[in-house]
């Protein structure tokens, strides 16, 4: 059981030895496995028909450095290159908008009939570049590419301005973005059905575009993840008290999905899931029914399971899990040392923050069928030693690949340095200085200001 850290103030990161991190995590009461044998890390899993080479994975970051049409610049096919060499077994694929009209930023990726062969472009390069480094490293198969697809909700812009497609009013989600009540939209039910059916094409263009599969992205307060908490959306087949309900719009494009490429089973339908969001009843999801609840919210993980055995059911058997909203309170998502500009440290030991999210993945993978992969969050954070807590937590069960978002920004390497050295290089590592944060809320393009030279003076 999860017991709020409360009797332990904020501390920044200053462990200097495998040793310090351990002590320090027994003298906070943290349960957290850390192993000097990271061998493990190299196993290949198998999700359906397809094999993914190892246990490490680069996590959908975006670079918000496309071109004004939605296909991927230079910038872009610079970052993914780099990821390419790194040497993890899957590349999960940024947030790509479902249309130009909700998109989080104007340079938001965006899939579309124009673009098709932009991205197919894009995969075959990415695909070559990973095969040919994973071969190099003793891997026998081939990398696995995911594209996230997303409607940005309550955080779409439309010419550079802020346009909130809400699922519902919440004046304190607005009030964190500051915008008012009377900018943007409540979505229709009747849009939604026209979303559903977007969202379908796209991820047929996603196939054709060179992914092994498709991410319906249902996390961290977008679109669908605000309907997960759609309590008191009224009137609506979207919302209310019924999960059926307010999970209808994600299972029914998840339906459609499978239903079309039932004759393709090499081609994945998955999902990146906000388990957790900590924003108390009734405005979050995965959380108790408590009025007046304190941030972060008591957890209450009942629905989060039922909805996962749901897309279980529908041949859904990998998942991606994350946690929070980081448009809210971002240190529930990304722990850091240091906050964006104008925003605050948080009550709560960082260690602790890091260890909600992979004890809360850790409780989903024990509550679904034992084939579900699952793919965790929340690594970054251990810098040069996160390796060792992948491994850790591999070893236990909690977990079938860890995913790395910041990290991928910083040291793209991160594996191949895992897999031929143990360990991850202390000066190649993300610091959780949360710039590349800073950048993503300027709407500027966005990568590493402290280890990569070409973001180094964006600031």
């Amino acid at each position: 059981m999860f017991v709020h850290p409360s009797s332990h103030a904020f501390e920044p990161f200053k462990y200097t030895t495998l040793e310090d991190l351990k002590n320090e995590l027994k003298r906070l009461s943290i349960p957290l496995p850390i192993s000097s044998f990271t061998e493990n890390l190299s196993e290949a899993i198998q999700s359906k028909h397809l094999i993914i080479p190892n246990r490490l994975s680069i996590q959908p970051m975006e670079g918000f450095d496309a071109n004004l049409n939605g296909s991927p610049s230079d910038l872009t096919f610079r970052r993914y290159k780099r990821y390419a060499k790194g040497g993890v077994g899957l590349i999960w694929f940024e947030a790509t908008a479902i249309s130009e009209d909700c998109r989080s930023n104007d340079h938001q990726l965006v899939l579309s009939e124009d673009n098709v062969n932009d991205f197919k472009q894009l995969t075959s390069l990415i695909r070559d570049q990973c095969d040919r480094n994973l071969e190099l490293l003793g891997f026998k198969n081939r990398c696995c590419l995911i594209l996230q697809l997303n409607h940005s909700g309550r955080y779409s812009k439309r010419n550079g301005n802020k346009y909130p497609i809400r699922a519902y009013h919440s004046d304190e989600l607005d009030s964190a973005i500051s915008v008012k009540r009377k900018d943007g939209v409540i979505i229709s039910d009747d849009e939604l059905k026209e979303i559903e059916e977007i969202w379908v094409r796209k991820a047929i263009l996603a196939k054709e575009s060179g992914f092994d599969g498709v991410d319906i992205k249902a996390c961290h307060g977008y679109l669908i993840s605000e309907l997960l908490s759609s309590f008191h959306r009224e009137n609506s087949k979207y919302g209310g008290y019924s999960l059926e309900n307010r999970s209808k719009l994600f299972l029914d494009i998840v339906t459609q999905l499978q239903n079309k490429f039932r004759k393709d089973s090499d081609f994945l339908i998955t999902s990146r899931v906000g388990v957790y969001d900590g924003i108390p009843y009734p405005t979050g999801f995965g959380v108790k029914s408590i009025v007046n609840d304190n941030f972060p919210a008591s957890i209450d993980l009942e629905e989060p399971v039922e909805l996962i055995n749901k897309l279980y059911d529908l041949d859904v058997k990998l998942i991606n899990i994350t946690a929070g909203n980081p448009h809210y309170k971002g240190h529930i998502t990304r722990p850091y040392d240091v906050p964006v500009k104008g925003g605050k440290l948080p009550k709560e030991h960082p260690l602790f923050s890091a260890y909600r999210i992979i004890y809360l993945t850790s409780v989903i993978k024990s509550l679904v069928p034992h084939d579900m992969i699952i793919v965790g969050s929340g690594y970054s954070y251990f810098r040069q030693f996160a390796g060792n807590l992948a491994s850790g937590v591999i070893q236990k069960g909690m977990v079938d690949i860890c995913g790395f978002g910041r990290m991928s920004f910083a040291n793209p390497e991160f594996a191949k340095q895992i897999f031929q050295g143990k360990t991850i290089d202390k000066t190649k590592s993300c610091i959780s200085c949360s710039k590349c944060s800073q950048f993503m809320r300027e709407g500027k393009s966005t990568g590493c200001a402290v280890r990569d030279p070409e973001y180094r003076n964006k600031e």
